[in-house]
């Protein structure tokens, strides 16, 4: 199982879905995102780690909140032998703490679902799914066709970067498109046949990266037939 993504990579996740706001059946272990116009364009299972209040600078494991106790609200427990109430905890430290939890049980990514006045409350997601649980037949055909459009769009626009001579700038975007690529494969084109393609181009940029600079004409020239093999022939 790969290690969850981090804060930066979710919301790259979720800005390739459109993701606007979300809502959760927390006694249901279930929670959804929905786009601009309120469609739900993603849907998952998450269970609750802890609560960390802005005002004070505390957290309580959920498992120990008495309203999720009464409400069924599934949680993971918390650090063995610990007070179920700790104060004096930035919010990088919980987390770090909601992490390490989230971590132990496989969660694809954590999420910091906003409580009011600042708080957050921890939630580790699995089973993360893009579209509704109901969604139409040809939702997933256009995510395949957004994800290869989107694919090729930037391999031209780092080529044409490269082109221009910013090179630095161009290996540094080579990374995040790796990373974006892979989580396009994992998360929004799972299982269908454009996925493996992802996986490779995941691959291919961090390789294009490393010949930069040196073989900055090589890595153009790749860049440009891995354009034009992502959709339709492009003019010279």
């Amino acid at each position: 199982m790969p290690e969850p993504l981090k804060f930066k990579e979710v919301q790259s996740l979720f800005d390739s879905l459109g993701v606007k706001d979300f809502a959760a059946a927390l006694p249901e272990g279930r929670m959804h995102w929905t786009d601009g116009d309120g469609r739900i364009v993603a849907h998952a299972r998450c269970r609750a780690i802890l609560s960390w209040a802005a005002t004070n600078h505390s957290i309580m494991w959920a498992e120990a909140i008495e309203a999720f106790q009464k409400a069924g609200v599934p949680c993971l427990p918390g650090p063995e032998g610990e007070e179920p109430y700790l104060a004096e905890v930035d919010e990088d430290l919980a987390q770090e703490l909601a992490g390490q939890s989230a971590q132990l049980v496989n969660a694809q990514f954590l999420y910091a679902a906003p409580t009011g006045g600042g708080g957050k409350l921890f939630l580790a997601v699995t089973e993360f799914t893009p579209g509704s649980v109901d969604e139409d037949p040809g939702a997933p055909a256009r995510r395949i066709e957004a994800a290869r459009s989107w694919a090729q769009q930037r391999l031209i626009g780092l080529h044409a970067m490269l082109v221009e001579g910013r090179v630095d700038e161009v290996a540094s975007l080579l990374g995040a498109l790796s990373g974006q690529a892979r989580q396009q494969a994992d998360f929004v084109v799972r299982g269908s046949e454009l996925a493996p393609r992802l996986s490779g181009l995941s691959t291919q940029a961090l390789l294009w990266a490393q010949g930069l600079p040196e073989h900055k004409d090589r890595v153009a020239y790749e860049l440009q037939v891995a354009a034009r093999a992502w959709g339709p022939l492009l003019a010279e």
